[in-house]
Parts: C-alpha cells; structure tokens; sequence
C-alpha cells in the first residue's frame, strides 16, 4: 500500500492482487488472488482486505481499509465496476444486529444472531 498526498488530495494505492497463501503446495503460492472485498454488513459498506486461506479451500473477511456511506446498491456498483467480490452479511430477525459467521433460525425467526438464540433458549 502506498499513501502519499498529490496537490490537496491524499491518495491511497492498493494492491488488488496478492499471492495465494498456501503452506502445504507451494507452487500455489505463486499463483495470484484478489486482495480486496466488498462487505455490506447493514447500512455499513466498506472495502476490506480478503485473507486468502488457499491451505484450507477458503477466504475470508479482513480488516476494513475503506469505510463508505454509499446506498447498497451504489456499492455493488462499485465493486462491480472495481471487479471485486461483494458479500453481505445477514441481518438477525429479532434484533436487526448484523450478524457475523454463523446464524440459526427457528419458525419464527429466519435469522437469529447468537445473543437472541441465547435468549429464547433460557425461556424454554
């Protein structure tokens, strides 16, 4: 990554690839994978560093780099036009928390975060 200031602008490059993190094959390592993914977690966008787990047949979400207040529409646009992924996280039912990682449901609730599954669990 390279910040530095032109005029009265600050401008930030990102590497949009980034070598595939494979301990257990080597020549995997050489090839190529994206860095860069689209989060939509409620009104929230951002784009955010992809950790490459080739050792495991997996990715997932890193730390945010680029916050946005963009509509989410707006944003899929963006990571369309940049061509990058763009994944959403769920919504809880109950709450309206976004939820990260895994969620369960029940009849009533389509999606419930663990905090809400918790608490219907001690009524029972």
């Amino acid at each position: 990554m390279k910040i530095y200031k032109r005029q009265n602008k600050v401008i930030c490059e990102l590497d949009f690839w980034q070598h595939k993190n494979n301990c257990y094959d080597p020549e995997e390592e050489k090839e190529l994978t994206h860095n860069l993914i689209g989060i939509i977690a409620g009104d929230e966008c951002s784009i955010s560093q992809l950790n490459d787990l080739s050792y495991k047949d997996d990715q997932q979400e890193g730390m945010p780099i680029i916050q946005t207040w963009m509509e989410k529409d707006e944003f899929r646009k963006l990571c369309q036009e940049l061509g990058i992924d763009c994944w959403e996280h769920p919504i809880c039912s109950k709450c309206g928390k976004v939820i990260y990682g895994c969620f369960t449901g029940n009849k009533k609730y389509d999606k419930l975060c663990f905090d809400c599954e918790m608490e219907l669990e001690k009524k029972k």
